[in-house]
């Protein structure tokens, strides 16, 4: 891949192009390993999320890949010149994180960087990617990562305090004190988060924010959908039914929650989970979790509106706009429609055209028809 390509691809965070590329050109890897040598700020951040995804690409196409290319890693932190270990702590973390099924087993000689003071920092950070996605690869680690809690330098206590936080419930007694110490702590630092560099408190993140999603397969009759949920401590704020919609999660938390962190977590989402199960088997008509949408306030009220449109109902764009007074906002609801952020549950399937053509989906207008046919049949059998 040309240098310059690779560099709007990091600037532009277009994972996607990435993804599609290094398909095809596996060079790519060395290129990214190239770019993370110097620490120079985001770009740098990019070229080590990227390195992850990409790594992880390969993985599925090549199994034992990614296990490789951390054995590498290691092996070159052992020679006195570093080669392309420079900055490894990073690399590691982030294809480990991207690929925890594959690399888990590397946790704890992972783990054991943080011995050396050129990469303590760097491998805190990479526990707390591992821990965002599979801590159970990080829950051994606590008696090597806790003591940093008290370091003197703030950059290696905040990233200690974060893996902390996610790994919520580790050394109970321990971290509470901390925590009450580190309240009245004015450092602050800055991390790599949602694909921005941000600063926090260590206040911050002893109680971060945190959007906790999950994937689950789900079917209608034989057609299975992979279905995307996310919530917050106030409630649902995605449900999502396309194929590349932790991506599309991903997007929306960078502009509603920038400095949330995402955790990959089932339990916190047992109950949406549970009641969209029984919607599919046609044994739900409402549900009653809580939610929690973000969007512009005229956003908002189009939602509004979709949650009363009854199960089994259709109506059309223009119904929509007379209902919020303003009988020309068609195309606009439209938008807001297409930007719900959660599906089924704000029934924006349930929005035909005028003429009654399914008009776009964002899972497909395959499982647009499918929907209303479920709770077509499923109406008419309890009438």
């Amino acid at each position: 891949m040309n240098k310059s390509v690779l560099q709007q691809i990091l600037l532009e965070s277009d994972w996607k192009s990435l993804r599609e590329k290094v398909v095809n050109d596996s060079g790519i890897i060395r290129q990214l390993q190239s770019r993370v040598f110097v620490k120079d700020g985001l770009q740098f951040w990019r070229a080590i999320e990227g390195l992850g995804i990409a790594v992880k690409v390969l993985e599925d196409h090549k199994p034992g890949y990614a296990a490789e290319l951390v054995r590498r890693y290691f092996w070159n932190l052992n020679e006195e010149s570093g080669g392309t270990a420079w900055n490894a702590s990073e690399a590691i973390g982030s294809i480990i994180a991207h690929c925890p099924k594959q690399c888990g087993h590397f946790n704890w000689m992972y783990s054991a960087l943080l011995n050396d003071e050129s990469l303590n920092e760097g491998t805190l950070w990479g526990l707390a990617q591992m821990a965002c996605v599979a801590p159970i690869l990080v829950e051994p680690l606590a008696e090597v990562v806790l003591p940093f809690l008290e370091s003197s330098d703030p950059q290696l206590r905040g990233r200690a305090c974060l893996v902390q936080a996610i790994m919520q419930g580790w050394g109970k007694n321990r971290t509470e004190r901390m925590k009450m110490e580190h309240r009245q702590d004015k450092a602050k630092i800055e991390l790599y988060v949602n694909g921005r560099l941000q600063v926090y408190s260590l206040a911050e993140l002893l109680e971060p924010q945190i959007v906790y999603y999950w994937q689950e397969e789900m079917t209608i009759d034989e057609w299975t959908w992979n279905v995307t949920v996310a919530t917050n401590a106030q409630g649902v704020i995605w449900v999502g039914l396309g194929d590349e919609d932790e991506e599309q999660l991903k997007i929306h938390c960078q502009r509603w929650y920038p400095q949330a962190f995402l955790l990959k977590r089932r339990l916190p989402n047992a109950q949406v989970l549970e009641q969209l199960h029984e919607y599919f088997l046609g044994q739900r008509q409402e549900f009653t979790v809580p939610l929690n949408p973000m969007g512009t306030s005229f956003q908002l009220s189009v939602w509004e509106e979709l949650k009363k449109i009854p199960y089994g109902v259709t109506c059309c764009y223009g119904e929509i706009a007379e209902r919020l007074g303003n009988p020309k906002a068609q195309r606009a609801i439209g938008m807001a429609n297409n930007h719900n952020p959660i599906g089924v549950i704000v029934p924006c399937h349930r929005v035909i055209g005028k003429n009654g053509a399914l008009v776009g989906y964002a899972g497909g207008i395959h499982l647009k028809e499918h929907l209303l046919s479920l709770e077509k049949q499923n109406d008419a059998a309890r009438k």
